[in-house]
């Protein structure tokens, strides 16, 4: 895989993290309601793969679902800045070769 390709399944991942944290936050008053994580694996040659799952009910859930959407929104950033860093290298090469 490229860089590209390991920053972009990155970026699935937190995304679907972002959205099981925030509808876990939002069934909050819905009694019975089951929580969602993510289940994430590494692929060969690097990147990711994530699944929904279902999660443990937990006490302090709402807090853990808060820190596990804020620690999923950095890992997106951080692989939006490997994306973008590779896009800059890349036309830099390419001009370079122009």
């Amino acid at each position: 895989m490229n860089v590209m390709s390991i920053a972009s399944a990155g970026m699935r991942a937190a995304s679907l993290g972002i959205q099981a944290a925030a509808s876990n936050v939002a069934r909050l008053p819905v009694a019975d309601s089951t929580r969602l994580g993510v289940a994430q694996a590494a692929t060969a040659g690097g990147g990711v793969t994530a699944t929904v799952v279902a999660a443990p009910d937990d006490a302090n859930a709402p807090i853990a679902d808060m820190l596990t959407a804020k620690q999923a929104a950095l890992a997106f950033a951080a692989n939006a800045t490997v994306v973008r860093r590779q896009d800059e290298m890349l036309g830099t090469l390419l001009d370079r070769w122009a």
